[in-house]
Formats: structure tokens, sequence, C-alpha cells
């Protein structure tokens, strides 16, 4: 959820892999497969929707990192 406040991500819009992946991998280098588990734990919080090019950020997310309302 980092990534989203640093880059400004507010909701409906998307985080694109790109962006997201060496941000991760900075954090989090002793995960092997950190993008997917950091997708599979946001999708279930309901925090992002999956997207083709990276991961959208939902109202509840948008919430969660803003603590407002979009």
């Amino acid at each position: 959820m980092e990534a989203f406040k640093a880059m400004d991500v507010r909701e409906g819009n998307v985080l694109p892999y790109q962006q997201l992946y060496p941000f991760l991998q900075e954090r989090y280098p002793h995960y092997k497969d950190v993008q997917k588990e950091a997708e599979h734990h946001l999708t279930k919080e309901g925090f992002v929707n999956p997207a083709p090019d990276g991961l959208m950020l939902t109202q509840v997310g948008h919430q969660h990192v803003y603590g407002d309302k979009a």
C-alpha cells in the first residue's frame, strides 16, 4: 500500500507493474515472488483489483491509504 501513496495513485487508478515491481523489490528483497504475493494479499483484502497492466486501487484501498473518501 506504501507504493500507492508514494506514487499518489487514487481510487480507480492503476499502479503499473513496471513501477510496482522495483518498489517491492527494494523494500522486500527476501521474498522470491514479491509481486505475486503482494497482489494476492491486497486482492484478498479488497484493497486492489488486478488490471491488465497493474493493480487498480479500490475504494476500500483508497480509504486505507489516504484515510478519506475519494
